[in-house]
């Protein structure tokens, strides 16, 4: 098969990853990829409905079963079958079928050849080395329509080694966040609250000792792999750390929910087929997901984003809420001077959590100086988002979809054990948890799912259910009364959020 011959993947083209250089081919031996292939005839997703079960309330919902909609939006077996003979004249096998996707096993060189990828091992300033793609992927006419995007190839750079660990601040107990935001009277009974790990390892001894030195009982995680994940590792890393933050803040908030983590590489493939076994976990049912990862939106693919949407719009058809961090680097003015925000947060059907400052002395909220925010490059604004608008005209950016949606405190933190060590751990990961706990209270207050909310929230009378934040910034944008891009509608008055589901 000559490259003449081949088209390019929609969607597929990457950039060059900003301050990376290329040191080296792209390496040799089996990889496992993931090629997403288009759904059967019929099979698209009701994003409508999606989109109007967010304005009912949860008592009045119809959702649909995890089975249901797996067997009617799946991909057609006769493209997985198209798409195998096509593998198999490059060595390369299928070895799995997961909903929309298939699982491929074979060399790193011949998958390169097989779609058309232009790959090799770059490095950045500060010597981490990666497998990085660029371009795009590029297949027959005849397989490209049935094929949306192979991931795999491409990693995103490792996370930086922790430093040493040392209580900076006092956190906030979890009694005083309980009180603060005024949570509904609930541990979280009969709800199961998913956390997405990337390239972390989950610490059942530091998860006991945290939450035995906190006086809570609850019950330990569940930890599935994805993708064959590292599941220990020589090295710790901020995303060991992450994955203390997640589970210890959410068990500590909800502890009569079952939390199971679900640990998979920290890349495109590893996000996505993470999300998708999470949303389609029958064992396990998740109600809640919560998501403390993201990059900015210009380093993934827009295949990528679209295919993350499309899995946070079976989330709102299954009732699953999706709750992701905002990000900790401000604005993101990184490498082009220009604001960018975090995906997975900037996704329509996901909750994105932005972070708050709380000064010694102070009863009220700043807005965290580093929270992330802003508005979307890639994703329009959502119908329920208008109020975005006018923002966006004051600052005279394009408007997209904002930035975070929610808020809660991020600094002083709260307590977690690391290590054996006691401490303060805050950032807009930890803002993830806090709020994927409210919403399992919730839950088990109603008693129905209360899954993709946000425009019932943000068409609740101003003052309702948050209270505003209206001091600082985030280096771009100011928080402010009403929805601003570093705060969103405010942090929770979670009885009054609970009045406004019923």
């Amino acid at each position: 098969m000559t490259a003449e011959s081949r088209v390019p993947l929609e969607g597929t083209h990457r950039i060059a990853w900003p301050g990376a250089t290329p040191v080296g081919e792209a390496g040799e031996g089996d990889v496992l990829l993931t090629a997403w292939l288009r759904p059967r005839r019929g099979g698209e997703l009701d994003v409508a409905r999606a989109t109007a079960l967010g304005s009912t309330v949860p008592s009045q919902r119809e959702y649909t079963s995890r089975a249901d909609l797996r067997r009617a939006t799946a991909c057609d077996p006769d493209d997985v079958l198209r798409l195998q003979k096509y593998c198999g004249t490059f060595g390369i096998e299928i070895v799995e079928t997961r909903w929309r996707s298939v699982i491929l096993s074979g060399p790193i060189e011949n998958s390169i050849a097989a779609f058309g990828a232009t790959a090799a091992i770059y490095q950045l300033d500060d010597r981490r080395r990666f497998r990085h793609r660029s371009g795009s992927l590029h297949l027959p006419s005849d397989i490209a329509t049935l094929v949306r995007a192979v991931f795999g190839i491409h990693q995103w750079p490792r996370s930086h080694a922790v430093g040493a660990l040392h209580p900076k601040t006092a956190p906030l107990s979890m009694s005083d966040v309980v009180s603060r935001y005024a949570f509904p009277d609930s541990d979280g009974s009969g709800q199961t609250i998913a956390v997405l790990q990337f390239r972390g390892s989950f610490r059942s001894g530091d998860f006991s000792t945290s939450l035995r030195v906190q006086g809570i009982t609850t019950q330990p995680p569940i930890v599935k792999r994805v993708d064959n994940a590292e599941l220990a590792h020589d090295t710790d890393t901020m995303k060991d750390v992450e994955s203390a933050i997640d589970t210890q803040i959410a068990a500590a908030l909800a502890p009569g929910s079952q939390i199971v983590v679900y640990a998979a590489p920290d890349d495109e493939r590893g996000t996505l087929d993470a999300i998708r076994e999470a949303l389609f976990d029958e064992e396990h049912s998740a109600s809640v997901l919560s998501i403390s990862f993201g990059f900015p939106e210009y380093l993934w693919t827009p295949i990528a984003l679209t295919i993350l949407n499309e899995l946070f719009t079976v989330a709102a058809l299954l009732g699953v809420s999706v709750f992701c961090a905002s990000g900790d680097n401000g604005a993101e003015t990184d490498y082009d001077g220009q604001p960018h925000v975090l995906a997975p947060a900037s996704s329509p059907f996901a909750m994105a959590c932005g972070g708050t400052q709380i000064n010694a002395g102070d009863a009220g909220e700043m807005a965290w100086d580093r929270t992330g925010g802003g508005f979307s490059d890639r994703f329009g604004v959502p119908a329920w988002q208008s109020s975005v608008n006018p923002v966006a005209a004051g600052y005279a950016v394009k408007p997209g979809r904002g930035v975070p949606d929610v808020a809660a405190q991020a600094m002083p933190g709260y307590p977690i054990v690391f290590e054996g060590t006691q401490l303060a751990a805050g950032g807009t990961s930890a803002v993830a948890p806090v709020w994927s706990a409210l919403a399992a209270r919730l839950n088990a207050r109603l008693g129905a799912k209360i899954g993709f909310f946000a425009p019932l929230l943000y068409r609740a009378p101003g003052g309702t259910c948050f209270r505003d934040v209206t001091s600082g910034s985030n280096g771009k944008f100011s928080s402010g009364a009403g929805w601003n891009a570093c705060t969103g509608l405010g942090v929770p008055i979670g009885s009054a959020i609970e009045t406004a589901l019923r």
